[in-house]
């Protein structure tokens, strides 16, 4: 599954949505027997850059689920 980051630059998730795991998950070389974090498998907690909370500028949950296109405020890469 892809990563926060893929489905940033692909344009599947808001531009604007963020997570921690996003920050250290990069294109390095990963050990053997390495599982890398997907979205499916996070928790959260997620943010909105605008808000700066876990709520977007609509008011409504920011996630992975719903922060996609067709949201009003979504803002897509």
């Amino acid at each position: 599954m892809a990563s926060l980051n893929e489905m940033i630059a692909s344009g599947e998730v808001c531009r604007c949505l963020r997570s921690k795991k996003l920050h250290y998950q990069g294109a390095t070389t990963e050990p053997e027997g390495y599982i890398p974090a997907t979205v499916e498998g996070w928790q959260g907690p997620f943010w909105c850059v605008h808000t700066q909370s876990l709520l977007g500028p609509d008011g409504k949950d920011a996630d992975s689920e719903t922060c996609r296109p067709g949201r009003g405020c979504c803002e897509t890469a």
